[in-house]
């Protein structure tokens, strides 16, 4: 026996489909999507790409994503962008610090529907987005670029300095002394302060010599014995560049001999480019020692052999005011090696005089 809801549903199966009367209204078309995106005209060096973009309504979006790659380069990469808390979209683009060519990019949006359309610029015509490099940066680049990309330096320097000999009451005394230096020199080119470190150095020195008894007095027909002033000493340096053509530079030294500690501090101003054409003025105290006033003329018009000049005042060791001219010429076998010879004259006052011979050597890395 058939109940009536069997007997309603056999007649719901076999009743003709039912078709809308001809003036019934179409059904509405799903909501178009909007990506609204403000595009970057710059970006500093060292930072990432961060694009952003606006979608309404962001229920119809499927996926949002940025193609980019280098200018010059073949293929485009894929960054897609992610709902923010600010419930913006971002996309965020990592560049490296070395990064200097611009970036460029288009934009693409799918809906939930799975169509997919160009929103931004376009594989043909992507939008390019500079690299801002500073001027500080840049001159950075260039300078470690003048040395070959390597910040470090260990150099060696020995000089034999001569002022030749002296006749006190019949007695004759030799004039000279010898120095040696190691030094560790870093090539740090950052800015502190709105200022460029250009480099530190660190090294230690000894310094041996034989003198006429300087400041004794003799009784007549009394032979004094000549004087060993020495020192063994540790010193360090900062240099301070203030544009690409003028820089300060200053140096501490302590030390120690058989009489007690010394102390000593230098100065240096710097005319032109730290490794090209340019003149120094130096200047330096130190207790026990003395005192010593340069003026130096640098150039490196012939290839691979810097040379430089020098007139000195000096009173160093502990004696009466002399004056040196100094040359020096290094040969670069490579951009990391170099050796070096210098040569020169001196005398204190008017009495005699004798020769500079020096040996110098570096490598850097």
């Amino acid at each position: 026996m058939m109940t009536l809801s069997t007997v309603t549903c056999l007649l719901l199966l076999l009743a003709p489909p039912q078709t809308p009367p001809a003036n019934a209204a179409p059904a509405a078309p799903a909501e178009p999507l909007e990506v609204r995106h403000v595009p970057a005209a710059q970006v500093l060096v060292g930072n990432n790409l961060v694009l952003r973009a606006e979608v309404a309504p962001a229920w119809r979006l499927g996926a949002l994503v940025a193609h980019h790659r280098s200018v010059g380069e073949p293929a485009f990469r894929e960054t897609a962008f992610e709902l923010s808390a600010d419930g913006t979209y971002a996309a965020v683009i990592a560049l490296s610090p070395e990064q200097r060519v611009p970036v460029e990019y288009y934009v693409t949006a799918r809906d939930t529907d799975g169509v997919e359309t160009v929103r931004f610029a376009s594989a043909a015509a992507p939008y390019p987005v500079l690299i801002e490099v500073p001027q500080h940066t840049l001159e950075r680049e260039a300078l470690l670029e003048v040395y070959g990309q390597r910040r470090s330096r260990v150099s060696a320097f020995a000089e034999y300095v001569d002022y030749g000999s002296q006749t006190i009451n019949g007695t004759r005394y030799a004039d000279r002394y010898y120095r040696l230096e190691a030094d560790y020199l870093y090539r740090l080119f950052t800015q502190v302060g709105g200022l460029r470190i250009d480099s530190i150095r660190i090294g230690v020195g000894h310094l041996r010599a034989n003198t006429p008894p300087f400041g004794l007095i003799a009784q007549e027909g009394e032979s004094l014995p000549g004087l060993r002033p020495g020192l063994d000493y540790g010193f360090s340096e900062v240099d301070v560049g203030f544009s690409p053509f003028f820089g300060l530079g200053v140096r501490l030294t302590l030390g120690g001999n058989a009489i007690g500690f010394s102390a000593g501090i230098g100065g240096k101003v710097r005319i032109g480019r730290p490794n090209g054409a340019r003149a120094e003025i130096e200047g330096e105290y130190t207790g026990g020692l003395g005192g010593a006033a340069t003026i130096r003329l640098a150039w490196d018009t012939v290839y691979r052999f810097p040379m430089s000049a020098a007139v000195q005042v000096t009173n160093v060791p502990s004696g009466p005011t002399g004056v040196r001219l100094l040359y020096r010429v290094d040969y670069k076998f490579s951009d990391a090696f170099s050796l070096g010879a210098e040569a020169g004259y001196q005398a204190r006052a008017s009495r005699g005089g004798g020769p500079t011979l020096g040996l110098a050597a570096s490598y850097g890395w």
